[in-house]
């Protein structure tokens, strides 16, 4: 048998583990740097596509990539035919060579669509399965009504003029995605139950549990 001393040491180094675990996971989203965005099958630089024109960028609205946003549950990505509304023009048959555009990335884009291949993108905000968030009631909430001040408990937390545009509204869980080019959990960003819950409370929303919980 063990002597008791190790025993002791043992345990107690299992329970600090434990410790800083629930600790990191509490304080950060999620804990251990997990929450950094997976790599894209293909480059999607959000500065180009959804960046204002008067800095670079194309300022396409969030909803026309993400077309269920207004209407349902998910948001939605795009499919590869989607993005061939815009790179059937804009491609490498078209282009000149100094273009800006990356137009090995296009490339791509135009091979998946030729080959009947989809693009799976990869997910960057996750909740659990246990939860249910309908982006359109959210997009409602923030985009309709009279003219009004919020102090929404996420964020920045900074007052809000309502109602918002589509692409603000976007920008309160997701920060300025606009001006990532590569899309990242928003820093400092918390989505745990007790940002939600805060959120509903400020605006005399439904804090039931059935309304989230699955």
């Amino acid at each position: 048998m063990l002597p008791l001393v190790l025993v002791g040491l043992i345990v107690t180094a299992i329970v600090g583990f434990i410790i800083v675990v629930l600790a990191i996971s509490w304080f950060s989203n999620p804990p251990f740097g997990l929450g950094n965005a997976p790599p894209q099958p293909i480059a999607f630089p959000h500065t180009v596509h959804a960046g204002s024109v008067d800095q670079g960028g194309v300022g396409i609205q969030c909803e026309f990539c993400h077309r269920n946003v207004t209407k349902g549950e998910a948001a939605t990505v795009p499919a590869v035919e989607n993005c061939l509304f815009c790179h059937k023009q804009i491609n490498a048959e078209n282009q000149a060579e100094d273009t800006p555009v990356n137009l090995a990335e296009i490339q791509r884009v135009v091979d998946r669509f030729n080959d009947n291949n989809p693009i799976d993108w990869e997910r960057v905000h996750r909740l659990p399965d246990h939860v249910r968030f309908v982006h359109e009631a959210h997009i409602r909430f923030l985009t309709q009504g009279e003219s009004r001040t919020e102090i929404l408990p996420i964020g920045d937390e900074q007052p809000m003029q309502l109602p918002l545009t589509v692409g603000e509204s976007c920008s309160v869980c997701h920060g300025n995605v606009a001006g990532m080019t590569e899309v990242q959990p928003q820093a400092g960003q918390s989505l745990k139950m007790g940002t939600c819950v805060d959120c509903h409370k400020t605006n005399n929303a439904p804090t039931d549990c059935t309304i989230c919980h699955k």
